[in-house]
């Protein structure tokens, strides 16, 4: 069950049932609203953070195909014989 937050510290228990549902028009004019008002990252920066994760991305594949042929091997080796 989710808390109520108020102002005099204290705290207060809501039911799932009592929470009220809303016009699905209003929840979308709120959640465009809410959209217009983050930060957005610039054209710069979503390149650079792409790159990041394409060179990260490589990285890691890199090692773990070594350590699966390591692996492999090792199997293959000692305990198929």
């Amino acid at each position: 069950m989710a808390r109520s937050s108020q102002r005099g510290g204290g705290s207060q228990i809501i039911s799932p049932n009592a929470v009220r549902r809303g016009n699905p028009l209003q929840f979308f004019q709120e959640t465009v609203s809410e959209l217009r008002r983050c930060v957005w990252p610039t054209r710069e920066e979503t390149i650079r953070l792409s790159v990041y994760v394409i060179i990260f991305a490589a990285i890691a594949s890199i090692v773990l195909a070594g350590v699966d042929r390591g692996l492999q091997e090792t199997f293959t080796r000692y305990i198929l014989r």
